[in-house]
């Protein structure tokens, strides 16, 4: 049919004018999305040669388009359908998961009541959207996910078989598991040795047993876990550090661009170059990531962080020069 450019343009197209009650002129179309006014033409009729209801009102002697939702009653809208669509690209990593499972059989449910034009069409659409996910886990056990997230409902304590990476021991403990947390393309389980105070966080894919005991427990009230997460720069939840980081000018461009940490504040310098300043838990995280932007990132605070980073690339020049 088109080409990918194409097909997201006419999918924004349509957002535009479900949103639109009195809806839009050729013009303001052309001017929202950047083309001619025969480009829209052209779009249009293709979404309405597909099945969309697209009608045309004229006022003031101008022609005005909305889009009718002649979709089956679903309790879902048009603009609503076609974020399902987009969404469907993007959760590969909750491949062997339940929410894989049950979000696709969703789609589908929803997708069997569309006329088979509109089907044909999301569907193209929905390949013009190129996930890339990079660093991918291993795959994570649906029972693991189902045992774990019955226990955490049913405040049950759960024994647990796990291997830990830092040492490659696999050790049986219990456990009062809390929550699952996603990041970086993976899972993590929150939860708590009950000899213990700290929290843990227990990537799932390296859960080899999570039986479900008898003993039930009750969540502490002290912990907000929230708070917890959103103190944290990646899943290490400990104590937070203070730090600062000078990025050279070349950089500062794209460092503004993204929040880092809920808690940053840029300050920009005269010659271009600014200072990143933000509190966070996880020291091993933050570092691993200045190190990632080379020369152009110095740690200014906080000093053991800063020694850190400096032992790192000495040991790294050593390397280097070997060769």
């Amino acid at each position: 049919m088109s080409d990918n450019k194409q097909i997201v343009r006419q999918l924004d197209i349509l957002r535009t004018l479900a949103a639109k009650t009195y809806g839009m002129t050729y013009r303001e179309l052309a001017n929202e999305s950047g083309v001619s006014t025969r480009t829209i033409q052209r779009d249009l009729n293709t979404l309405s040669d597909v099945g969309f209801i697209i009608e045309e009102k004229v006022r003031d002697r101008k022609k005005y388009f909305t889009v009718k939702n002649n979709l089956p009653p679903l309790n879902f809208s048009t603009d609503e359908i076609i974020a399902l669509t987009f969404i469907e690209g993007i959760i590969s990593p909750l491949e062997g998961t339940p929410y894989k499972e049950a979000f696709q059989k969703t789609l589908n449910k929803i997708r069997t009541r569309l006329p088979e034009q509109i089907q044909a069409f999301l569907e193209e659409a929905g390949a013009a959207y190129y996930p890339h996910h990079r660093g991918q886990k291993a795959l994570i056990s649906p029972q693991i996910f189902e045992t774990a997230y019955r226990a955490i409902n049913e405040h049950k304590v759960c024994n647990i078989t796990y291997c830990a990476i830092t040492t490659g021991q696999t050790k049986t403990y219990p456990i009062t598991p809390l929550g699952f947390s996603y990041y970086h393309n993976g899972y993590y389980l929150l939860c708590r040795n009950p000899n213990y105070d700290n929290l843990l966080t227990l990537a799932a894919e390296r859960i080899q047993d999570l039986e479900i005991t008898s003993q039930t427990f009750e969540p502490p009230d002290d912990l907000d876990i929230e708070s917890r997460i959103q103190q944290a720069f990646g899943i290490t939840l400990e104590d937070p550090i203070d730090v600062k980081i000078r990025f050279s000018a070349w950089q500062a461009r794209y460092i503004k661009q993204r929040t880092w940490h809920p808690s940053q504040e840029i300050e920009e310098l005269d010659n271009g170059e600014i200072i990143l300043s933000f509190q966070a838990s996880g020291s091993y995280e933050i570092k691993s990531w200045i190190l990632s932007h080379g020369a152009d990132a110095e740690v200014l605070e906080p000093a053991s962080l800063r020694e850190e980073i400096i032992e790192t690339l000495e040991k790294n020049l050593t390397f280097y020069k070997k060769t």
